[in-house]
């Protein structure tokens, strides 16, 4: 019985109470926060021109290193074949790969 009582207690307290309502103009109030939000964060993630010349350094300087070791490699190839021309003339004149 202890159980019921307290049921129609806690029930007999909410008679009487009204429907909550919302303060007027509480939604576009809302909906203006979140289009101000929105605009906050398309401001501040726009790439400014800065960083663009930032990619276009890093862009020119691999393209710089890379012009620079095929010139080097190119060089070099040149080199070594000069190189090989004089080895071969030693080779001959001294028989080191002859076992004779």
């Amino acid at each position: 019985m202890k159980q019921e009582d307290r049921v129609k207690k806690a029930m007999d307290s909410l008679d009487g109470i009204q429907r909550a309502k919302a303060p007027e103009q509480t939604f576009a109030k809302i909906q203006k926060k979140l289009a101000d939000q929105r605009k906050e964060k398309a401001a501040r993630h726009q790439p400014s021109r800065f960083a663009w010349v930032k990619v276009a350094a890093v862009i020119a300087m691999v393209l710089c290193s890379n012009i620079w070791a095929v010139t080097n490699y190119l060089a070099s190839e040149s080199m070594t074949a000069e190189e090989r021309g004089d080895y071969s003339q030693i080779v001959t004149d001294f028989n080191l790969y002859e076992n004779e």
